[in-house]
């Protein structure tokens, strides 16, 4: 009986299961065929009759600069609905005296935004009104404006487009804690670098050149054509460039080694990449991404000035690696010793980094990871490709291609995450964080997995 008893109860619960699947989605319909039916400026009772009662009501403050809105609730702002466009991108790269063009005020707004920096940044808006929104499911709303119909939405979805406008907040202790860590994560990378290691370069300067030239210059390249190619969201596409600037990731070496790499030369392209990234890569941002707004409809305010990314990245690349190196030189004991549990520190804290990015904003998260996973998945699966190709054309070793591919594909995203949130250059802009952060955790797993996968095959050495 029990046996029996227990079946029913599961094929009861299965079957429910299977109503509401098949029931939701034809009710949803029911109201999109009902909400079609209702005009414009109707009230809420004739809402009413012709839809019936919603599924959520939401009580909003609309701000209202021109044609533009702002919907706040709980006195932060949720939404931000264009009637009209804003100025373009646009990356300054010499020391010009800032022009500031006109634009709506609600482009510098987010979403996100607590009201009191809202109207700090944008000012006061032309006109206030209360309202609500009505709910019939998730995907369709009614925004009515004193109880008359404003405008129906149906079938809404996230999208691309609201990564754009999405403002991830950060406390300055958690700013101080992502410089500190990357400060920390530099420092452990620095202790490994000698300059015995740049002999490389005169003893096997093939593989050391194609090795920079496939992080620094091809790399960039391609993703510049996948963003033409995909066209994303402008800081979507930003995201992807500034990732695509950075030097290699903090554990390619460790990767490498996992993969039968050539170590020696993972080791000396680190040194190579993390110094000249003191340049290269706002020198690459603001050369591609100059690019990509000349070629690009870009309607959101994004103006940076590369000689401020350069004195950022100077300060938290550049000062961590000059005291690692003067530290390993001077107290060569100490640094065997503490090197490895460095390195085990430095991933847990990256990891905690990235977790810390998303703490408080974690519902962001949640609503657009989707959207920007299978571009990230892509652009990293790129870059191994492309790391390996280059090698291969010239007939590198199989050694040499496995670290070259590693070194292209393993990026550190981190030093792009605290570029995004620093408030003097990206200021948390959603699109580009959400593409740094699932970088950093993405290619941590597809570094392990080709690393656990070349570590079953020997290179096949000519």
């Amino acid at each position: 009986m029990t046996y029996k008893s227990n079946l029913i109860q599961r094929v009861s619960m299965l079957t429910f299961l299977i109503l509401i699947i098949c029931v939701l989605p034809l009710r949803s319909e029911t109201y999109v065929k009902k909400l079609k039916q209702v005009a414009l400026g109707a009230d809420s009772v004739e809402l009413v009759t012709k839809v019936g009662e919603p599924t959520n009501k939401v009580l909003v403050i609309r701000y209202y600069y021109g044609k533009n809105e702002a919907i706040v609730i709980d006195s932060i702002i949720r939404d931000i609905r264009l009637a009209e466009s804003h100025k373009k991108l646009k990356i300054r790269l010499k020391r010009e005296k800032r022009v500031e063009k006109e634009s709506s005020p609600i482009a510098s707004l987010r979403i996100g935004m607590p009201v009191s920096e809202a109207l700090q940044r944008a000012g006061t808006p032309d006109s206030i009104l209360q309202g609500e929104d009505w709910y019939y499911s998730e995907r369709n709303r009614v925004e009515l404006v004193q109880g008359k119909v404003r405008q129906v939405d149906v079938h809404l979805k996230s999208s691309l487009e609201s990564l754009d406008w999405v403002w991830l907040n950060f406390t300055n202790s958690g700013l101080l804690f992502m410089n500190l860590t990357l400060a920390f994560i530099m420092f452990g990378v620095a202790l490994e670098i000698k300059l015995e290691q740049f002999k490389l370069v005169l003893t096997t300067p093939k593989s050391v050149i194609l090795g920079f030239m496939s992080q620094f210059l091809a790399l960039p390249l391609v993703t510049f054509i996948l963003v033409l190619i995909i066209r994303p969201t402008p800081s979507v596409a930003m995201g992807m460039i500034l990732v695509a600037a950075c030097p290699g990731g903090n554990i390619s070496n460790f990767i490498s080694g996992l993969a039968k790499g050539n170590i020696a030369l993972s080791v000396t392209l680190t040194a190579i990449a993390t110094i000249a990234a003191v340049v290269l890569t706002p020198f690459n941002f603001a050369f591609w991404g100059n690019l990509y707004s000349e070629a690009s409809n870009l309607v959101i305010p994004f103006e940076i000035d590369a000689w401020e990314m350069i004195k950022t990245v100077f300060i938290l690349l550049g000062i961590p690696i000059i005291i690692g190196m003067l530290f390993a030189k001077q107290f060569p004991k100490i640094t065997q010793k503490i090197l490895k549990p460095i390195k085990v520190l430095s991933v847990i804290f990256f990891l905690g980094f990235v977790v810390a990015a998303f703490a408080s904003n974690f519902e962001y998260f949640l609503k657009y990871i989707h959207l920007i996973a299978l571009i990230v998945v892509a652009h990293n699966a790129l870059g191994f490709i492309v790391g390996y190709s280059i090698p291969a054309l010239f007939k590198l070793s199989h050694r040499d291609r496995r670290t070259i591919a590693i070194e292209t594909g393993i990026q550190n995203s981190g030093l792009g995450l605290v570029l995004i949130f620093n408030p003097n250059l990206f200021d948390g802009l959603g699109g580009m964080a959400f593409i740094a952060a699932a970088w950093g955790i993405w290619h941590i797993i597809s570094g392990l997995s080709l690393a656990y996968f070349w570590s079953r095959r020997p290179p096949v050495e000519a």
